[in-house]
This record gives C-alpha cells, sequence and structure tokens, in this order.
C-alpha cells in the first residue's frame, strides 16, 4: 500500500560546496513542511555536485557525520531523500542516496551502475554498490534507483519482485541534443524510460534531476511523479530550481494491478533457472 504526499525539490547543488548545499537542503525541508509534503526528494549527490573529479575524496562525509546528521534532524517530523558522496567504513567512496523518516536513517542505497562512457567517469572514482532492495516505510514499500540504474532492465526488475509501490530516481542528468521539436533530448529519453517502467511494474516513480550548469554541462532538469498507468502526476518546468508535490494513493496502484495482473502472473522461479544457464554459459 502507498499514502503519501511526495514533493520533489529540483534544486542547483554548489560543486563541491557541501555548506551551501546543506542551506539548499534546509531550506527546502522548510518548504515542504510549510507545503504539507510528507516525503521530500532531492537530486543525485545534492550535497556535494556531480562532476567532482577530484574533489569527490575531498567532500565525501561519512553517514554519521555532522552534515547528515543535520539533514536527517531537520526532517524529523517526516521522510527525505537526499544524495551524498558517502564514505565507507573501509574508506571506499559510494554515490549513495540516503532516506531517513522521522529522524533516523532507514535505508541507504550505493549507486551500482557507474557510467564510464562519453562525458561520465564515475568508476573512477567510486565504488559500485551491491543490491537493489526495496524497504518498508511509513508509506508504503519503496526501492531506490540512482540515475544510471534505471537504464538497465534488472534494476527495476528486482524491485518490482520486492513489491516496491513507490521507486524514487534522484538524477544528475545532463542535457544532451536537440530532437526535431528543439526539446532536450535526453529529456525524451527519461520521459520514455520512466513512463515504461511505471507501466511495466505497475509503481509510482519519482524522478528528480537536478538543474544548474558544471564545467560547461548543462543538467536540464525535468523533475517528474508518474504514476502506475504511466500518467505524469505533477512536473517541475523549466531548467531553474524548483518543486513540484503529488499525492501518491494506493487506490492508483489497484486499479492499475487488476487491470494487468503482472505481479501475480510473474515467475522468477523461471528466470532464475535460466539465469543460472546463461551465466554458467559466459
Amino acid at each position: 500500500m502507498i499514502d503519501a504526499k511526495i514533493r520533489l525539490a529540483q534544486t542547483s547543488p554548489a560543486l563541491g560546496d557541501v555548506a551551501a548545499n546543506l542551506d539548499q537542503h534546509l531550506e527546502a525541508i522548510e518548504a515542504a513542511r510549510a507545503d504539507g509534503a510528507g516525503l521530500l526528494v532531492f537530486p543525485e549527490l545534492s550535497l556535494t555536485g556531480y562532476f567532482l573529479n577530484d574533489l569527490t575524496d575531498e567532500v565525501a562525509m561519512p553517514l554519521d557525520g555532522k552534515v547528515v546528521k543535520k539533514v536527517v534532524a531537520a526532517a524529523k517530523d517526516r521522510a527525505v531523500a537526499f544524495g551524498l558522496v558517502e564514505r565507507a567504513r573501509d574508506h571506499r567512496l559510494y554515490n549513495a542516496c540516503v532516506y531517513a523518516e522521522k529522524g533516523k536513517i532507514l535505508h541507504v542505497h550505493r549507486k551500482v551502475h557507474l557510467p564510464t562512457y562519453g562525458i561520465f567517469d564515475d568508476g573512477r572514482y567510486l565504488a559500485p554498490g551491491s543490491a537493489f532492495d526495496a524497504f518498508d516505510t511509513s508509506f508504503g514499500k519503496v526501492g531506490i534507483l540512482i540515475c544510471e540504474d534505471a537504464w538497465h532492465m534488472a534494476s527495476s526488475y528486482l524491485l518490482f519482485l520486492q513489491n516496491a509501490d513507490l521507486i524514487l530516481c534522484p538524477s544528475a542528468s545532463p542535457g544532451r541534443g536537440l530532437d526535431e521539436r528543439g526539446e532536450v533530448s535526453s529529456l525524451r529519453a527519461w520521459q520514455s524510460v520512466l513512463e515504461a517502467l511505471s507501466q511495466l511494474f505497475q509503481t509510482y516513480v519519482a524522478y528528480c534531476n537536478r538543474v544548474g550548469v558544471e564545467d560547461g554541462m548543462s543538467f536540464f532538469g525535468g523533475s517528474r511523479v508518474v504514476d502506475p498507468f504511466g500518467s505524469v502526476v505533477a512536473q517541475v518546468g523549466g531548467l531553474d530550481p524548483g518543486a513540484a508535490t503529488a499525492r501518491l494513493e494506493d487506490a492508483a496502484l489497484r486499479r492499475a494491478r487488476l487491470f494487468a495482473p503482472m505481479r501475480r502472473d510473474e515467475r522468477p522461479e523461471m528466470v532464475l533457472r535460466q539465469l543460472r544457464r546463461i551465466v554458467g554459459e559466459s
């Protein structure tokens, strides 16, 4: 079941300036409280900026550090999902999304698929995560995919098998190319992916992308909430910071799953058998 008012904070993180980004978070949390939103979602690496390169180690922080504690404490009466470079106890660095609720961290997702193509070089500085886990919250069952994770079908499929009612997708996706209508091609591509995932896996998907410019690259925003039928129910327009809210209702999930009982008819044991064979042959 799902029941929540969700708010997307489409921010413009300052590259490497954790103090300035922390202020953005605290302001956005207060705005969410005034709006009555129970769940606030920030973009990927919202506390640090994205194209960090040699700054990665400098801005990395432990989960029990002062900055993380301040964000979690500020959102004491609601839930918040925010991004950072996590410094693990073994000193590996991860692109992580923290989900906290009522003053406690409930879940941390470490980005599994680190892009190392085109303008991206995440794998040079960061260690990959190793799991996609759905977890229980006061709103329903939630899963997290960080940007590139969403482009690998198995990521969402694993959350689907764990009965996720909401997939959060924080992103730092720059605009690349224009289509024949003058729209950012990467935004069109993301829209198609989000609509497909929501319908195939019968879940709400909340995509929160950043805006701003880093190292000459512009981030296009396009943050939106998509319902289980693939319809956009809230979005932030333009290339500026902003916010959008949506009501997530269990009735929409029920209608979608009655209309097409994908969860009832799924056969993961068959998939497991074939995966074992395929992996064994490779």
